[in-house]
C-alpha cells in the first residue's frame, strides 16, 4: 500500500488542477444516464486524492469507479482548467491493478489482440461461428443481444479473411502522384474490411498509392483502458517503429480512437511522436485531394460525430457529407457519445446500450434512412442500438458510399 500511495501521490500535480467546478458533470454521458455523482470526473479525481491523503482505505472500490468510464474525453475537452483526465485515469488504473488483478477474459483479449495478432488473423474467418453459437446457446447473458444482432447482420467475422490478407503490400495507383501508409486498426482488420477496401480504392482512384502493413498491430488503447499501460506503450512503440521504418510521410487512419491512441495519448504516455503526419481519411481527402465525387441517395441522412474525432476538425464530417452525398440532411438533437467506449461495451454492456438507445430512438422517430459516422466502433454500437429500436436505418462510414459511386464510374 505504501508503494501504491506513493505512485498515486505522483499524480497530485495533475489532479490539483481540478477546481471541482462541475463542467465535467454537464457533458458526461454516464451522468446524464444514471445521475450519480460518482460517475462524474470530479468525484473520481476526489477519490484518487483521498487515497494518497490517507482518507480512504478501500482502494478496490476506487478502481471500480475509475473503470466505470467511457474515456470519451468530453470532460477533458470541456474542462476550463485543462485537466488531463484521460491520462490521470489510465495511470491510476495501472497503479490500482497491483491490488485488483485483471480478469481472465480481459487477459485473454489482450493476449490475442495485441501480442498474438497473427493468431487473431487465423481465427478471424471462424469468429462468426463462435458468435452465432454463443447467441443461441448462452441463456440470460448480457452479451447475447449484441452477439445475435451483429452476427446476423454480418458485422462480425463475415466468413472472410482479415483485411491485410487481401490488401497487404503496396497498392499502386495507375498514375501514381504520391504514397501513403494506411493503418487499418483492429475493427477494419477483423470486422469491417469493406471500409479498408473503400479507402484504398478511393485513394488509388485519385492517384495515391497505398502501403498496407502485412500484419496489423493494435494501437494499444484497449490495454490502456484495462489498466495495462506497459502493454499500451509497447504497442505504440511497435507501431511508431514500423511507421518510421517505411519512410512514409503520412499515415492514414479511419478510426478516431486509433489516431488518438497513436498520436495524442501516445505522445503523452510514451513521449514519442511520429515524424510525419497521422491523419483521418476524411481530413486527408478534403485537404489533399480535389474530390469531385457526388453521390445521390433517396431519403434522409444524418451524422454521428465520434468523441475522439480531431477537435480542430469536428465540423469537417458534416461538410464532407453535404458536399459529396446528396440527400435530405437531418441534424440530430442528441449529440452525445454513442456509449461504445471500446472495452466499456464489454464490461458494462447494459449501461453502454442505455446510452445509445435514446439516439437510436431519435433516429427512428425522424425516419432517417442513412446514418454516417467516421468511426468503426460507433458503427458497431449504433447498429446494435438501431436494431433494438427496430429502426430501418443503415449505418456507414462516409467513404463506403463514395466508393460505390467510383465503382459506377468504372
Amino acid at each position: 500500500m505504501k508503494e501504491i500511495i506513493k505512485e498515486l501521490k505522483e499524480l497530485e500535480e495533475l489532479i490539483m488542477r481540478c477546481m471541482k467546478c462541475g463542467s465535467c458533470q454537464s457533458v458526461c454521458p454516464l451522468y446524464r444516464s444514471d445521475l450519480k455523482e460518482q460517475s462524474v470526473t470530479r468525484s473520481k479525481l476526489a477519490q484518487i486524492e483521498s487515497i494518497y491523503e490517507g482518507k480512504l482505505k478501500d482502494t478496490g472500490k476506487i478502481l471500480k469507479y475509475i473503470d466505470y468510464c467511457l474515456l470519451c474525453g468530453r470532460c477533458k475537452v470541456n474542462c476550463p482548467s485543462g485537466v488531463k483526465v484521460d491520462e490521470i485515469f489510465l495511470r491510476a488504473k495501472t497503479i490500482l491493478r497491483k491490488i485488483e488483478k485483471m480478469k481472465g477474459w480481459q487477459k485473454l483479449i489482450l493476449s490475442l489482440a495485441m501480442e498474438r495478432p497473427e493468431l487473431m488473423g487465423k481465427l478471424a474467418p471462424f469468429m462468426h461461428i463462435a458468435l452465432k453459437f454463443s447467441s443461441k446457446k448462452i441463456k440470460n447473458d448480457i452479451y447475447k443481444p449484441i452477439f445475435k444482432d451483429l452476427s446476423e447482420r454480418h458485422l462480425f467475422g463475415i466468413k472472410r479473411d482479415p483485411f491485410t490478407k487481401s490488401f497487404a503490400g503496396l497498392q499502386k495507383a495507375q498514375r501514381e502522384k504520391s504514397q501513403v501508409l494506411f493503418y487499418p486498426g483492429c475493427a477494419v482488420q477483423y470486422i469491417f474490411p469493406q471500409i479498408g477496401e473503400a479507402l484504398v480504392r478511393i485513394l488509388n482512384y485519385y492517384d495515391v498509392s497505398v502501403l498496407v502493413p502485412d500484419l496489423n498491430r493494435c494501437c494499444g488503447v484497449p490495454a490502456a483502458s484495462m489498466g495495462d499501460l506497459e502493454l499500451y506503450k509497447k504497442m505504440v512503440n511497435e507501431n511508431l517503429d514500423f511507421f518510421e521504418s517505411t519512410k512514409m510521410p503520412i499515415i492514414i487512419t479511419c478510426c478516431p480512437t486509433c489516431e488518438y491512441g497513436l498520436k495524442d495519448l501516445g505522445f503523452r504516455i510514451t513521449g514519442r511522436a511520429f515524424s510525419g503526419k497521422i491523419i483521418d481519411i476524411l481530413i486527408f481527402l478534403e485537404e489533399n485531394l480535389e474530390l469531385d465525387i457526388v453521390t445521390s441517395l433517396k431519403g434522409k441522412m444524418s451524422l454521428h460525430l465520434p468523441c475522439h474525432y480531431d477537435t480542430h476538425k469536428s465540423n469537417l464530417p458534416s461538410k464532407f457529407l453535404n458536399d459529396h452525398i446528396k440527400a435530405d440532411y437531418v441534424t440530430l438533437d442528441n449529440q452525445d457519445c454513442c456509449g461504445f467506449g471500446g472495452t466499456f461495451n464489454l464490461k458494462f454492456y447494459k449501461k453502454s446500450k442505455a446510452i445509445s438507445l435514446p439516439k437510436a430512438e431519435e433516429i427512428k422517430a425522424k425516419k432517417i434512412d442513412y446514418l454516417f459516422t467516421p468511426c468503426p466502433g460507433c458503427i458497431m454500437q449504433l447498429t446494435d442500438a438501431l436494431i433494438s429500436a427496430q429502426a430501418n436505418t443503415e449505418v456507414f462510414h462516409p467513404i463506403e458510399k463514395i466508393y460505390e459511386e467510383i465503382k459506377k464510374r468504372n
